[in-house]
């Protein structure tokens, strides 16, 4: 028979081993989010493996909410680019239940339409930042509920829309 403190240490090992599962499983949903739109299958059935139904968007495009379109939203600024690759790096999760926030920063390579393959030279869009978000424990697993990017540097020629968006003006081409 276990003694009270042997039972107490079984279950803080218990708790540290959930709360380790969750943190991998949250940082695992972050890089399935990203690695959808690297190899560019971010549809509606992917949105849905990551997202909650009542999602929150925030990104210098634009914003939008509810996981219906989302696919969509997302082609619109990922459309520009012929490819991308994205890094992450510096996780940080905070779990309460089944609730967490988890954020992390990025910096993330977007190749223009048109420019030659590895290993020619092309000039290339890039841009470091920091998501932001809020995840919430569904019967199906993690889902982000609210995701933001805030963005903290960019170089390379960017797309003049988007540039105009995050600068707060009206594109002018």
């Amino acid at each position: 028979m276990m003694l009270p403190t042997e039972l107490d240490r079984v279950a803080e090992m218990a708790e540290e081993v959930r709360r380790l599962t969750d943190r991998g499983d949250l940082t695992d949903l972050a890089d399935r989010y990203l690695r959808a739109l690297d190899d560019g299958v971010f549809d509606e059935a992917r949105a849905r493996s990551v997202f909650t139904d009542d999602v929150e968007l925030n990104f210098p495009p634009g914003d939008h909410r509810g996981i219906n379109g989302v696919a969509e939203f997302t082609r619109g600024f990922m459309g520009h680019w012929d490819r991308t690759h994205h890094n992450v790096s510096h996780y940080s999760v905070e779990l309460k239940g089944d609730r967490a926030t988890i954020s992390w920063n990025i910096i993330a390579v977007h190749v223009h339409p048109g420019a030659p393959p590895p290993p020619m030279l092309s000039e290339h869009f890039y841009l470091g930042g920091r998501f932001e978000g809020a995840a919430r424990r569904t019967r199906r697993g993690w889902r982000l509920r609210r995701l933001a990017l805030r963005v903290v540097w960019t170089a390379g020629p960017g797309i003049p829309s988007i540039a105009a968006t995050m600068a707060g003006a009206t594109a002018t081409g």
